[in-house]
């Protein structure tokens, strides 16, 4: 097997225990305190955290481009320059402390969650993945304790810190630590000022839903999107975890002038994941609305249905806006995203008071399809990322709209999907079998 391969394979391996649990806390949070505390203190609880996962993205700024040129030093065996980029990075985070005489656990956990974000780009640019799996793991019995105490934010606490805890250690053990140089530095600095950006866009597309409900329309529509959310956000852990198995390699083929190999990591991805998330998506249309009524106590409405459909937009661009992060064109895909976060920022002051929590998911949908168009654009200018790609992501929209007619009418949208689907289906199995083989 092929050394790209190799790292694809642990990586998305790793990442389905790392993001998996990452993405189960936020749904196992809000489960359990909906029905312990009540939708409105869910509402406020999970405003506070998206308020403090958003303000993480400064504290980690450097995050992304640490995993970057962590991978591009990798590949040319210049470790020294690694380790001239690993102190500032997780020294930053520490300035979330600042942030603790305005709330006390706003300030804890964007210092902490800024860290995990660090630890997180840091070990799959060095191409280890699988070691932060296992700190996720470790970390996730945390949680899981936090619920046995009366304090609320007790399971995050517990979490991230125990996270916080493994990074520092793991520093040291690996003497991964070293003097910064001013090259390196630049470097850092001038891929992070847009990076930033980008993924700050990025985040707040993910985060802004909780605490901007909350702020137009109260603490009681918050809960109800909460609960829809942590439920379909668990379908963005799928481009996550092909994203970070994926980004390591698109830095590293770059730099060894290996375009094509981007262009077809690039399509192959997106179409797998529209794909997978497709077939995901009509499944829990035909079945997570009873079942997330149930678990949450109330019924969560049509806006479920619109949520999935917004994720699903989000999940297809992915690949083609981290291939361009990746490489040369950062201002670009940071542009775009931008665009998108400000697209959906406006809609919402009239969506959500009109409309509560269908208004936040239309918005969301408004946004991903900006962002979308202008992916698919530069990615086909720039890489050469054919946007007949995105075509299946299309038809899949419009048969799954059928949802608003009938269950029967969906599902007989979901067979034809699978007809129209299928040679990409046959594609999707022989590239799993490949995998289980072995290269000559």
């Amino acid at each position: 097997m092929s050394y790209e391969r190799r790292v694809i394979l642990r990586h998305s391996l790793s990442s389905v225990i790392a993001l998996g649990l990452t993405g189960l806390t936020r749904f196992l949070y809000s489960a359990i305190v909906a029905r312990r505390f009540g939708l409105e203190e869910l509402g406020m609880a999970n405003s506070l955290l998206s308020k403090a996962f958003f303000a993480a993205i400064p504290l980690s700024f450097f995050a992304i481009a640490l995993g970057k040129y962590a991978s591009e030093f990798l590949g040319s065996g210049k470790i020294d320059s690694i380790r001239s980029i690993t102190l500032p990075s997780f020294l930053l985070p520490l300035a979330g402390l600042l942030l603790i005489p305005i709330n006390l656990y706003l300030g804890i956990l964007a210092t902490l969650r800024g860290i995990q974000l660090t630890l997180r780009n840091f070990l799959y640019g060095i191409h280890k993945g699988e070691h932060y799996a296992y700190i996720i793991t470790l970390a996730f019995t945390g949680f899981l304790a936090g619920f046995l105490l009366p304090n609320i934010f007790a399971p995050y606490l517990l979490f991230l810190g125990l996270i916080a805890l493994f990074s520092a250690a793991y520093l040291v053990k690996f003497d991964l630590v070293g003097k910064p140089r001013s090259r390196e530095m630049g470097l850092l600095i001038s891929y992070s000022t847009f990076a930033f950006l980008g993924t700050l866009s990025g985040v707040f597309l993910i985060q802004g839903p909780y605490f901007m409900s909350e702020y137009l329309s109260g603490p009681e529509v918050a809960g109800i999107v909460s609960a829809i959310l942590s439920a379909a956000f668990l379908l963005t852990y799928l481009p996550q975890v092909l994203q970070s198995a994926i980004m390591p390699l698109f830095s590293y083929k770059y730099g060894k002038n290996e375009r094509d190999y981007v262009k077809f990591l690039a399509e192959k991805s997106t179409s797998l994941l529209i794909l997978v998330t497709s077939v995901a998506v009509f499944v829990l249309m035909l079945l997570g609305r009873e079942v997330l009524s149930a678990i949450f106590g109330f019924d969560v409405g049509p806006a479920f249905y619109l949520a999935l459909m917004a994720m699903e937009v989000y999940i297809a661009y992915n690949p083609s806006i981290v291939a361009l992060n990746s490489t040369a064109y950062v201002k670009k895909g940071t542009f775009v995203a931008l665009i998108g976060a400000f697209g959906v920022l406006f809609s919402w002051f009239y969506l959500i008071p009109a409309f509560e929590a269908m208004g936040v998911m239309v918005g969301l949908i408004i946004g991903y399809g900006i962002i979308l168009l202008g992916v698919a654009h530069y990615a086909r200018t720039l890489l050469n990322i054919s946007p007949k790609v995105y075509t299946p992501l299309v038809v899949a929209l419009l048969l799954q709209s059928l949802i608003f007619l009938s269950k029967y009418a969906l599902l007989a949208g979901f067979l034809l999907f699978l007809a129209y689907d299928r040679r990409e289906i046959m594609e999707g199995i022989n590239l799993i079998k490949s995998f289980r083989g072995r290269e000559p």
